[in-house]
């Protein structure tokens, strides 16, 4: 595997980078980083060259220089500074949470760098951010909030640990992967501020305003059937944007890439077997 950093315009990006073939560029969401993908990268590394960025998303290690910039559409952009850094033409972007709808605004505002997209439960349409946990911009707003809600995710039982609290994975990250992530934002206040800002601007308006400019992408949709973060009606309404019907998994909730990263790679290699000849 290799490591690169990419300047972008939101401030240096880390991407690893693994396999040959045809890119496949990985978005994950927020207060997570770019190893909830390993188990799918691990997979299409013998097929693809798959390019795994850690985005300024409240895990990132260093503060962004800029705050201002830091909001979806703006670390949308940047992916196109990542595909840049990398010398990469155009890849099939896979999107997961956050990811899924900055890969969203990516693929409707930069059609010519994107040969696929593949959304595997996500926030979509006027669900940014989704019913649950739609209040978050406003209560990050108060003082401190931020940091309380970071260690209410580290609650084991919560994010880490398998179980019926955990409604965000059926497998649970495991506990020294989701500490480790939420360092950043345990320890740093300035990520931690990096963060609040973030969420802060997120507006179902930058999901919605995708919502054209993805007709005629093709793509796949695989989404939890129990998901209770990202409703399953989204799903729907995005495979028939995108020209496709829904995989759905009995046995994932809303990190699909961590409860079935063989049911994400399944859905890359059809699109990437599906790709018009040159």
């Amino acid at each position: 595997m290799e490591l690169i950093e990419v300047a972008t315009r939101v401030g240096p990006v880390p991407v690893r980078v693994v396999g040959e073939g045809p890119a496949v560029l990985a978005v994950h969401g927020a207060l997570v980083d770019s190893r909830i993908w390993d188990p799918m990268a691990a997979l299409l590394a013998p097929h693809a060259r798959v390019l795994l960025p850690d985005l300024p998303l409240g895990a990132h290690r260093r503060a962004v220089p800029d705050r201002s910039r830091l909001s979806p559409p703006e670390v949308a952009a940047a992916l196109a500074d990542v595909l840049d850094g990398l010398g990469v033409e155009a890849a099939t972007v896979v999107g997961n949470d956050t990811g899924g709808a900055l890969s969203q605004m990516f693929a409707a505002g930069h059609r010519e760098r994107v040969d696929a997209l593949v959304l595997a439960g996500c926030d979509a349409f006027e669900h940014f951010p989704p019913p649950l946990l739609r209040p978050l911009p406003a209560l990050l707003a108060v003082p401190g909030a931020t940091a309380l809600f970071v260690r209410l995710l580290g609650i084991p039982a919560v994010f880490a640990d398998a179980g019926r609290l955990n409604v965000f994975t059926t497998r649970g990250f495991g506990r020294a992967l989701l500490a480790d992530m939420l360092v950043p934002a345990r320890t740093d206040p300035a990520v931690r501020a990096d963060l609040t800002a973030l969420v802060r601007r997120m507006h179902k308006s930058q999901t919605m305003g995708a919502v054209e400019g993805l007709r005629g992408v093709r793509g796949a949709v695989v989404w939890g059937r129990r998901d209770r973060i990202f409703p399953p009606g989204d799903a729907v309404r995005l495979a028939e944007l995108l020209g496709t019907t829904v995989t759905w998994l009995d046995d994932a909730l809303t990190f699909v890439p961590v409860d079935r990263p063989d049911a994400v790679a399944d859905a890359v290699l059809r699109v990437l077997a599906q790709a018009p000849a040159a």
